[in-house]
């Protein structure tokens, strides 16, 4: 399930969350009793079974990049929510999922985050956009022809500007007013609450979601992938 993972390189995953039964009672297995407990919270049972599907298959492949039992990985997070590898480990890893998709990315020494989300042609995102994004970033929203068009571009800044807060460990609110759309596709936050360089790209999902990643530093890397997870 695991390619080798080079230090300037991002490996990422595509995982279908609508699995039979008999694997989400395998993958439940693998959790931690804190992942577990938050599976249970989940309001619907659709939720909570793509919830266990989601990471089970990301202890399945941290697992085999770092080949110990999934069982026993130490997982811990950040001060806003971002998980790591308890220890020294130099690997850095994402999860993201919405709906029946879910994308893990896996690399080394850099931090990563990966957001993917499900086009919603009906929804209104003018007034969102106006109120919370940079004012260029509104204008590309609403010069889009018509209103499936705004909806895609509205999402495509949003998964982009989550992409970064998550590779930061940042906030969301944090990162509504970034600038993501630039020709070198290169991310700074001018306000400097999230610091540093951030280069952001779009990946290729499923029609109907849009998905991106981002790592920290102005070089972009190699990217494998997405590959996908049929067999859990």
């Amino acid at each position: 399930m695991t390619d080798d993972i080079d230090a300037p390189g991002v490996v990422v995953w595509t995982v279908p969350l609508d699995r039979p039964p008999a694997t989400v009672a395998t993958l439940s297995r693998i959790l931690s009793e804190r992942e577990a407990q938050r599976g249970d919270r989940c309001r619907f049972e659709t939720d909570r079974r793509r919830f266990i599907v989601a990471h089970g298959a990301l202890r399945l492949i941290l697992a085999g990049c770092l080949d110990v039992p999934p069982e026993e990985l130490r997982l811990q997070r950040g001060r806003h929510g971002k998980p790591r590898i308890a220890g020294s480990s130099e690997l850095r890893f994402n999860l993201a999922h919405s709906g029946e998709l879910a994308l893990v990315a896996v690399t080394r020494h850099r931090e990563v985050g990966v957001d993917v989300d499900r086009l919603r042609p009906g929804l209104s995102v003018e007034p969102f956009a106006e109120r919370f994004f940079p004012a260029s970033d509104a204008r590309f929203v609403a010069a889009a022809a018509g209103p499936t068009e705004r909806a895609e571009r509205f999402l495509r800044l949003w998964t982009r500007k989550e992409a970064v807060v998550k590779a930061a460990g940042a906030r969301l609110a944090q990162g509504l007013g970034l600038t993501v759309l630039t020709d070198a596709d290169v991310v700074r936050d001018p306000s400097g609450r999230i610091p540093g360089a951030w280069s952001v790209c779009d990946l290729p999902v499923p029609d109907g979601c849009l998905a991106a990643l981002a790592v920290a530093g102005p070089v972009a890397p190699s990217i494998s992938g997405p590959h996908s997870v049929d067999e859990l």
